[in-house]
């Protein structure tokens, strides 16, 4: 038998009741016509998109920011949040950056430990806000510096952000502090700069949390000893600072099934799950490489992973995008599947019963999905990490933003169209080059779904996209 025939013989037939019929429609490109459409910033056509559809480009990197900080680089995770009059939004962004240098500003910094010959000056990581009122933006900030890879992370009810560093470092041994956690960065106010060490020590990608119960949902980006992991917060008061009390991690376990390998499934395969408690989430991982004379570089399982392993947890290619919508969590598996091309899932706490919604066929119909995101109306958008498509060398095709229908149909919905090699007017910090190879991240609707805010990471810009999203 197939390892995925067995899976779904162990983990039960029957789809769960909210997908019911409607994922086993086979899935199939909805290619919608794509244009290139002139950016109502620069005039440049940096994207392709279908008609109706016009945007807007902000924040990007080297703009100046309050205080003259210039916008720091590889832009990624992201969020909306109402700001404080009607027309206004509020993004919060992360940037996934390394030893590149402190954010800078009056941003609260978590490391600023640097090696002597370091000449970049500390951890580059870290998050920033921007506003945009009446649909236009208005300004940015730094709000929090000195962590590393912040690659995704999630909102929470209460409004603030959890960034996830995607890394793993244990370099308080070589003088600095270490990394691999999740940091909680607050709309409105000072963000505290402390990790919440619960949350586990791994290569984070993103987090989802459960209005109803708190309960907060984590991917792990580990190659193909990547788990999935929830948080049970003690403090329940659901405020800023509340998780930063602690609580219980558990991980993904199938029923009647340890250690099942999820990575090979179907469009449709489903599985009745349990969890499994991590008893030490700031474990050390399977290895440490030196720097320094000194074991700090991650390597290999993570600790939270290797306690899962133990207790029969299940296994992933490459947890990324996570996000809540109407009692389900909703996350990807950007290498999942027969052609490791990516697999979404839902998960249905309510059921306790894990759904493969969506699992690509091929690198044609949806390439490496990595950020997710539904707009209030349910819309599932996937931002597409797979490099686009090349000939000889030459990019023929950029990177792609897709959506996923109620039936599992996979359908283009934008298209990185930015290649600069005349550079951009007006913006010196961006290099000359052909960009449409590099990712789409951080898709979040504004809180009336009208505007979809989504990034390019290289060379770190912000879109807003206003259509018929509805």
């Amino acid at each position: 038998m197939k390892r995925r025939t067995l899976l779904r013989t162990a983990g039960g037939m029957a789809l769960a009741a909210p997908f019911a019929g409607a994922w086993r429609t086979a899935h199939a490109v909805a290619e919608s016509a794509l244009r290139p459409v002139a950016d109502a910033t620069t005039g440049l056509p940096l994207l392709k998109l279908p008609g109706g559809f016009s945007y807007q480009s902000f924040g990007w990197t080297g703009d100046l920011m309050q205080g003259g900080v210039p916008t720091p680089d590889r832009h990624d995770g992201m969020a909306a949040f109402a700001g404080s009059s009607p027309d206004e939004v509020f993004l919060i962004r992360n940037h996934e950056r390394a030893m590149t240098g402190l954010i800078g500003g009056d941003a609260p910094v978590y490391d600023d430990w640097s090696p002597p010959d370091d000449e970049a000056g500390g951890f580059g990581g870290g998050v920033t806000g921007v506003t945009v009122s009446g649909g236009v933006y208005r300004d940015s900030r730094p709000l929090l510096s000195g962590t590393s890879i912040n690659c995704a992370g999630g909102p929470t009810p209460w409004g603030s952000w959890l960034t996830c560093e995607e890394i793993v470092l244990r370099a308080s041994r070589i003088g600095g502090k270490d990394h691999g956690y999740v940091f909680e960065v607050p709309m409105t106010g000072r963000a505290s700069g402390r990790p919440i060490i619960d949350m586990g020590l791994f290569r984070h990608e993103a987090t989802a949390n459960d209005p109803r119960t708190g309960i907060v949902y984590l991917t792990e980006d580990n190659g193909p000893h990547s788990g999935f992991f929830r948080f049970l917060p003690n403090d329940t008061s659901r405020k800023v600072g509340a998780l930063e009390a602690g609580g219980t991690l558990e991980m993904l376990r199938v029923k009647g099934r340890a250690n099942a390998d999820l990575g090979d499934v179907e469009t449709g395969d489903a599985f009745d799950i349990e969890w499994v408690t991590i008893a030490e989430p700031d474990r050390d991982p399977e290895k440490l490489g030196t720097s320094r004379g000194a074991p700090v570089i991650g390597g290999g399982k993570s600790g939270p992973y290797l306690q899962g392993e133990a207790g029969g947890g299940a296994m992933f290619r490459r947890g990324e995008g996570c996000w809540y919508y109407d009692g389900v969590i909703y996350w990807v598996d950007t290498a999942g599947g027969e052609a490791e091309a990516g697999s979404v899932w839902a998960y249905d706490p309510a059921a306790e019963r894990l759904t493969a919604i969506y699992v690509s066929p091929s690198t044609d119909e949806a390439d490496a999905p990595d950020n997710i995101t539904l707009s209030p109306t349910g819309t599932i958008i996937l931002c597409e990490d797979g490099g686009g498509e090349s000939v000889l060398g030459f990019q023929t095709r950029g990177t792609r933003l897709l959506r996923v229908d109620g039936n599992g149909r996979i359908g283009v919905m934008g298209e990185n169209n930015m290649d600069l090699d005349d550079g951009v007017p007006g913006k010196p910090a961006i290099e000359a080059g052909d960009y449409r190879d590099s990712e789409w991240a951080g898709a979040t609707f504004s809180p009336d779904g009208k505007t979809l805010f989504v990034n390019i990471q290289t060379p770190g810009v912000t879109f807003a996209i206003t259509g018929p999203w509805a």
